[in-house]
């Protein structure tokens, strides 16, 4: 660290941590400001490493040392603001932070709308911000083509950014607003929409060829999807589970769909 340079304490009012802290706390506030905010060396580096744009990085004088040749190698090329320990620990969303902390431009959505073959997924209305993560880590993972959100928990939520683990960094993403006209499209580029369901008429998953691709509709973690969803999509199809179980967690359930069509 260069002699002089300022430590900023608590209670300094400092517009980029204000900025930070009102991120971490808002959708609103980020949807406006078109910025997220998000903190560990990992997922910072990760982001910088993925092309992400960052408007500025927040370090302990700990952390400056630590992390800060490695995040510029990296990429990284706002000159970093250092903060104390104390307000890095009054900013952070995690009770064991390491002191590194940015504030990135939001995402281009990269998804295309879904073609003949490809094998995507469409999560209705998930409102738990750590399966929409794991989720998005699991279909990376597998190779899922893209991933289709409709009436979802914001994507750039803390706990959807970190469980995400990076994937929401590449894998290719698009907010759906018209069902009706995704559904129409799928119909006239031939591809299969299949809705997740918890229903013993329905189909069995294992039984279900995935080759002509598809897109699977995973509904909301207390209601599923809603009926008339369902009854919009191609096929209907159920995960076997043992009488005793009425239900799977949405992110448990969506991993095996998409392992399912991994496999095919």
């Amino acid at each position: 660290m260069p002699q002089g340079t300022e430590i900023l304490q608590t209670g300094t009012g400092n517009k980029t941590v204000k900025l930070f802290a009102n991120l971490n706390r808002s959708r609103t506030f980020r949807e406006k400001n078109r910025a997220f905010a998000m903190e560990g060396f990992r997922l910072v580096l990760d982001a910088v490493q993925s092309g992400v744009k960052l408007r500025a990085l927040l370090l302990t004088e700990k952390a400056d040392a630590q992390y800060r040749a490695e995040l510029q190698n990296a990429g990284a090329s706002v000159q970093p603001l250092l903060i104390s320990d104390a307000l890095a620990k009054e900013i952070a969303d995690t009770e064991t932070a390491q002191g590194v902390f940015a504030i990135a431009e939001t995402l281009p959505e990269t998804a295309d709308l879904p073609q003949h073959g490809n094998r995507c997924m469409l999560l209705h209305n998930v409102q738990d911000p750590s399966n929409l993560g794991a989720i998005l880590r699991t279909a990376e993972a597998l190779g899922t083509d893209a991933l289709y959100l409709y009436q979802c928990v914001d994507l750039y939520n803390p706990k959807t950014i970190r469980s995400s683990m990076g994937a929401m960094f590449r894998l290719p993403l698009m907010r759906i607003s018209d069902m009706d006209a995704f559904f129409a499209h799928c119909k006239a580029v031939g591809l299969p929409t299949c809705a997740a369901v918890v229903d013993r008429d329905a189909d069995p998953l294992g039984g279900y060829d995935f080759c002509r691709g598809a897109v699977v509709l995973i509904g909301n973690e207390g209601n599923g999807l809603p009926a008339e969803v369902s009854g919009a999509c191609d096929k209907r199809l159920t995960i076997p589970m043992s009488p005793a179980s009425n239900s799977l967690n949405a992110a448990m359930a969506a991993g095996l769909f998409l392992w399912e069509m991994a496999k095919s």
